[in-house]
């Protein structure tokens, strides 16, 4: 994946499974950063894209805990270990007293759904936020979080989900949108199909996945 081989445990969501955010990584500016805050961080692949970029302090939060095993092993892997720091956190619990980030990035579940129809599986976790109150805390709680030229990015899509959302959301933290990628894709991943047996997915639906700049206004 981008040029680089990785370790993939079990228990740990397969990127490949498909397009994220990290095509596209090359659009965040990395370079201009000291510190990134990667949430969800699963195999790590953007925590070590940014520290083989050159930010000199990364932090990598995962729910699971084979996630933050992952990105260790993948930070070790491209020499980066010194640079990377995993941490299993309920959103940004494990966030540091004092700790300041001059980008915060996430792959956030689309979709929403009923709460009763959720379980405690890895999948589930993934590709489910009930009312998206978790995107909600993840933009809320994420400014306050951001150096003073700090900004928030999101690997976003639209898939049987509502295009007009993080705008809305951003809205109500106080954060203006650019959109710095957007691909169109109708390679929906089995699994999310397999989720929906009884709703309509047209094969060649347009899936829109969107990387997204966030700036505090």
């Amino acid at each position: 994946m981008v040029g680089h081989d990785w370790d993939l445990l079990d228990e740990v969501w397969p990127p490949f499974y498909g397009p994220g955010g990290e095509l596209y990584a090359h659009t965040i500016p990395f370079a201009g950063m000291s510190s990134f805050l990667e949430m969800g961080c699963g195999t790590g692949v953007m925590s070590v894209l940014a520290a083989k970029a050159g930010c000199t302090s990364v932090v990598g939060l995962d729910l699971n805990p084979a996630a933050v095993r992952n990105t260790e092993l993948n930070a070790a892997r491209h020499g980066v270990a010194d640079r990377v720091t995993a941490r299993v956190s309920d959103m940004y619990s494990a966030v540091e007293p004092g700790e300041r980030f001059d980008g915060i990035y996430w792959n956030p579940p689309f979709l929403d759904a009923p709460k009763e129809a959720m379980d405690s599986s890895i999948w589930h976790e993934t590709m489910f936020d009930p009312e998206f109150s978790k995107l909600r805390h993840f933009l809320k709680k994420g400014v306050e979080l951001l150096t003073p030229d700090g900004r928030i990015y999101l690997w976003f899509g639209e898939a049987l989900g509502n295009p007009t959302l993080v705008r809305d959301l951003a809205d109500e933290a106080g954060l203006d949108l650019r959109i710095l990628e957007t691909l169109a894709t109708s390679a929906i991943p089995d699994p999310l199909v397999e989720l929906f047996v009884d709703e309509e997915i047209e094969e060649d639906s347009a899936w829109h996945l969107h990387m997204l700049e966030l700036c505090p206004r």
